[in-house]
């Protein structure tokens, strides 16, 4: 009875919370669900040897991430996503930066410490990526 009323507790309890999403913003998984940002991000990472959980993320949008940035590059406002694979992590991620209404995309992608460029970003790009990793 008492584990009953202990779940039935916490099950109200978290229906009445408001979801942390909501205050926070969008993620990046958010983002690829509108064409634009899935078709510029297809398109960056064609032809590129990728990780098999970022191949997955392509697919299926599933990764885990924090909210997105707005970054200034040369006066515009790009906006900055960040994702990592699931239950690993520390070392593989990617920083993901989007021009204005999704026109391109670049990344910045870690595995296991190691940097690579995706989508061929300029200085001004990489400098832009680079501030927004933490």
């Amino acid at each position: 009875m008492r584990a009953i009323l202990l779940l039935a507790f916490t099950v109200v309890t978290l229906l009445g919370a408001p979801p942390a999403m909501a205050q926070d913003g969008p993620y990046l998984p958010d983002l690829m669900k509108q064409p634009a940002y899935l078709a510029a991000w297809k398109t960056m990472v064609a032809g590129e040897k990728l990780p098999a959980w970022v191949n997955t993320f392509t697919k299926t949008q599933n990764a885990v991430a924090a909210p997105v940035k707005t970054i200034p590059v040369a006066g515009q406002a790009y906006t900055l996503g960040w994702i990592c694979e699931p239950h690993n992590c520390g070392g593989n991620e990617v920083y993901a930066l989007f021009a204005p209404n999704a026109r391109q995309a670049w990344a910045l992608l870690i595995v296991d410490e190691k940097q690579e460029w995706l989508g061929k970003p300029d200085e001004a790009v990489k400098a832009a990526i680079l501030s927004g990793v933490q």
